[in-house]
């Protein structure tokens, strides 16, 4: 009787799978084009950022950072005398640490003194970007060590961005029709799409303070690239 049960199991499990296998079927996958598309707008800056580094050195923590903070206020100060808003001036690094003397064959290497730093970035908006060499002398002067970098920005960033998506997306669709035209096909539905953008990074790094001179440091803005990539893939007909 077991046995007879078992023989059925088996004979009803094969032909499940048989029936399975036959009834199959693999719908064929879909022809396709994939094109990347490139879009470029170009925009004069309104803005410009300016990090400022105050580096100082005492026997003493207290007296690094005293020192430090000292030189920042002045600098503080002259930006002030510009008219910069205290919300566009952003405060970066605080920090104090101590100078080891690793010459000496001592362990632990002894401190000789203290580094204070301040770092912050100052954002110059319209007519008060032409301040900015000014205000890299007068810094230097009041006792800035150096500059992180300019970063020149668009205030409308956001719609250049899409500005520049738009004409990636134009230009993949034209890509994408003269291919199939030129291949005897034509463009179905969009079956994929992907995106990116790149805007522009710092125009002048590592602005430091001893190459500066005793006029103002030329600043030449030229024009921002904001540059989109349109990843398509469309069905073909």
């Amino acid at each position: 009787m077991v046995k007879n049960i078992i023989a059925v199991v088996l004979g009803l499990s094969c032909a499940i799978v048989a029936f399975a296998q036959t009834g199959e079927t693999k719908e064929p996958r879909p022809r396709s084009i994939a094109v990347r598309g490139v879009g470029v707008v170009m925009s004069a800056p309104d803005q410009v950022r300016v990090t400022v580094q105050v580096n100082t050195r005492a026997e003493s923590a207290s007296s690094a950072m005293t020192l430090a903070s000292t030189r920042t206020r002045d600098i503080l100060a002259i930006l002030k005398s510009y008219g910069i808003d205290d919300k566009n001036i952003q405060t970066s690094r605080v920090s104090v640490s101590a100078i080891l003397d690793y010459q000496r064959n001592i362990q632990p290497p002894p401190i000789i003194g203290y580094t204070g730093t301040n770092e912050f970035s100052v954002l110059f908006k319209g007519e008060l970007m032409k301040k900015v060499g000014d205000f890299m002398d007068k810094a230097v002067a009041a006792g800035a060590s150096g500059f992180g970098g300019l970063y020149y920005e668009a205030s409308k960033q956001r719609e250049l961005e899409r500005d520049a998506l738009k004409k990636a997306a134009d230009d993949a669709q034209a890509r994408a029709d003269v291919l199939a035209k030129q291949l005897g096909a034509t463009l179905g539905k969009v079956m994929n799409i992907s995106e990116s953008v790149s805007g522009p990074g710092p125009i002048a790094r590592g602005v430091m303070a001893a190459d500066m001179s005793g006029t103002s440091a030329p600043i030449m803005t030229g024009e921002l690239a904001i540059t989109a990539q349109v990843d398509v893939v469309f069905e073909l007909k």
